[in-house]
C-alpha cells in the first residue's frame, strides 16, 4: 500500500510536469496560508521536497501540493521531489491520509468525502464493509473523527455545497460550520429515533433550523443538545405530548428558539432529576459520617440543610 521513503529517488523535476493528485482529500487552500508559504519559499526556496509518483511522462503529487502551487506562482522551473512507486487506487488514498491527516487539520467534510471513496474501493477489492475500527487502522484517523464524518456523509449534496462555500471563508467568518451540521444531525437523529412523527420531512426541518441559526433565533450550535433532551422526555418522566408539541413549534417557520422549546416542555423535569441526583449523592456522603466527625462549620451547613428540608416538607 505504502512506499518506503528510504527507497525513494530524490531529484529535481520540472514543475510543469507535476499534476495534483485527484484523490487528495484536501479541497481548499486558504489564501492567508498560501501567502505565508509563498513568502517563505520566495526567500528561502523549497526546503522540504514534495513526494510524487510517476504516471507515464507525468508526476502525480502524494505530498506537497501547497509547495507545488507556490512554485507555479513563483515561476520556478524545477522543484525537488521524492519519486516513489505508483500505489494502487486504494493505496493512493490511504497513503495520503496517513501522510497528511496526522500532521495537519483537514476540513472534516473533505475527509468524509474521501472516506466514502475508501469504503467503496475496499468493497470493490472483495473485502467486507469496513467497521469504524478498521477504517481507523487504515487511515490513521480516530474513531471519533470517523463517526463525525458519517454525520456529514449522510447529508444530501446541497448541504455539502453549503459547507464547502462556508469553508472558503476565513475561519472567523464561518457560521454554518461542519460542527454546526454535526450538532444538528445528532439532535435530529435522536428525534427520529424517539419521536419520528415530528419529522415528516427532514430536509424541510434542516432548512428551517439553518434559517433560525442564520437569523440568530438559535444562537449557538451546542443548543441542539437540548433538542435531543426534549426528544428523550420520557427519560425524565416529562409529558411526551408536551415534548412533541414543543418540537413541532421549533421545527416550524416562526421565532421559537431551542431554549423556548426546552423551557416549555422538559426543563423542569430535568431540573428535578438533577436535584434528586444531587440529593442522592449528598445522602451517600453523609452516611459516611458519625456525629463526632462533624466540625463546627459542617454542623452549621447540616443544620441549614435540615431547615430547608423541613420548610419544603411543611409546604
Amino acid at each position: 500500500m505504502s512506499t518506503n521513503a528510504a527507497e525513494s529517488q530524490l531529484r529535481l523535476v520540472s514543475t510543469s510536469s507535476v499534476d495534483r493528485n485527484p484523490s487528495n482529500p484536501r479541497l481548499l487552500f486558504r489564501q492567508e496560508e498560501m501567502d505565508s508559504l509563498l513568502d517563505s519559499i520566495n526567500e528561502y526556496g523549497i526546503q522540504v521536497p514534495v513526494s510524487v509518483y510517476r504516471s507515464g511522462r507525468r508526476y502525480i503529487l502524494i505530498d506537497g501540493e501547497r509547495r507545488w502551487r507556490c512554485a507555479q506562482k513563483l515561476n520556478l522551473k524545477q522543484i525537488p521531489a521524492l519519486i516513489q512507486d505508483e500505489p494502487s487506487a486504494l493505496g493512493n488514498i490511504l497513503l495520503m491520509f496517513n501522510i497528511h491527516a496526522l500532521r495537519e487539520q483537514w476540513d472534516l467534510l473533505t475527509i468524509a468525502l474521501k472516506l466514502r471513496d475508501i469504503m467503496q474501493l475496499i468493497e470493490e477489492e472483495g473485502e467486507s464493509y469496513p467497521t469504524e475500527s478498521e477504517l481507523s487502522k487504515r487511515t490513521g484517523l480516530t474513531r471519533g473523527v470517523i463517526r463525525r464524518c458519517r454525520y456529514l456523509l449522510n447529508l444530501p449534496n446541497k448541504y455539502h455545497e453549503q459547507i464547502l462555500k462556508e469553508l472558503e471563508k476565513p475561519k472567523n467568518k464561518q457560521k454554518l460550520t461542519e460542527d454546526f451540521f454535526i450538532e444538528m444531525e445528532r439532535a435530529l437523529r435522536t428525534v427520529e429515533i424517539r419521536m419520528p412523527e415530528v419529522i415528516p420531512n427532514k430536509n424541510k426541518v434542516r432548512d428551517i433550523l439553518i434559517t433560525k441559526f442564520r437569523n440568530e433565533i438559535i444562537q449557538n450550535r451546542v443548543h441542539f443538545r437540548k433538542v435531543a433532551m426534549i426528544a428523550r422526555a420520557e427519560n425524565v418522566e416529562a409529558d411526551p405530548q408536551h415534548a412533541v408539541s414543543a418540537l413541532e413549534s421549533l421545527f416550524a417557520r416562526n421565532s421559537v428558539s431551542i431554549d423556548e422549546a426546552f423551557e416549555r416542555s422538559v426543563a423542569a423535569a430535568y431540573e428535578d432529576r438533577d436535584v434528586a441526583t444531587r440529593i442522592d449523592s449528598l445522602v451517600e456522603q453523609l452516611k459516611r459520617y458519625l456525629p463526632d466527625d462533624l466540625d463546627d462549620e459542617l454542623i452549621i451547613h447540616v443544620q441549614e440543610l435540615r431547615r430547608e428540608i423541613n420548610r419544603l416538607l411543611k409546604g
